[in-house]
């Protein structure tokens, strides 16, 4: 079971358990660190995107804290801060993945939390876009490069996660 197993991570490397519900935030780490850095305002959209899902979460909750801010300060500094070591990262990337691909997706539609795929999508996709990955001489390079390879990897992962329509 992927709940389990993210735990199990969480204990491993000395995280606290509510970590768990900041499982959705994972792939849109992976797509911020895909280029291997961490710019200033990826960092400050990424805050944004956690307090918009930590608020969503507290509103199913019926108002009760689900994360502490003091524990959002421990995944920054382990996941934002600087960068993970991949081997680290990694393993949280796959059971989170797999987590969210078996959360039922009409279940959390009514929440803004990035349970709901579509809103994890488009967080991973406004990550990407954030900062462009090279400017190039000329605009065809520039929009080519807007999001590198390894971005669009992540993020074709995470579509993949998107409920499939009839």
């Amino acid at each position: 079971m992927p709940q389990s197993r993210f735990a199990a991570l969480l204990s491993q490397h000395d995280l606290p358990p509510s970590l768990i519900y900041l499982a959705p935030v994972i792939p849109v780490v992976q797509v911020m660190w895909a280029d291997g850095r961490n710019q200033i305002p990826e960092r400050a959209k990424l805050q944004v995107i956690i307090q918009e899902h930590c608020r969503a979460l507290a509103e199913l909750a019926e108002g009760m804290e689900v994360v502490s801010q003091a524990d959002i300060d421990i995944f920054d500094r382990t996941f934002v801060a600087q960068k993970p070591d991949p081997s680290t990262l990694w393993p949280f990337f796959e059971v989170a993945s797999e987590l969210l691909s078996r959360r039922n997706n009409e279940q959390k539609a009514t929440t803004d939390s990035l349970y709901q795929r579509e809103k994890l999508f488009q967080a991973c996709l406004e990550i990407a876009a954030t900062c462009p990955a090279d400017m190039g001489n000329g605009a065809n390079e520039m929009f080519a490069r807007r999001i590198v390879d390894a971005e669009r990897r992540y993020i074709e992962q995470v579509f993949e996660l998107l409920p499939r329509t009839k």
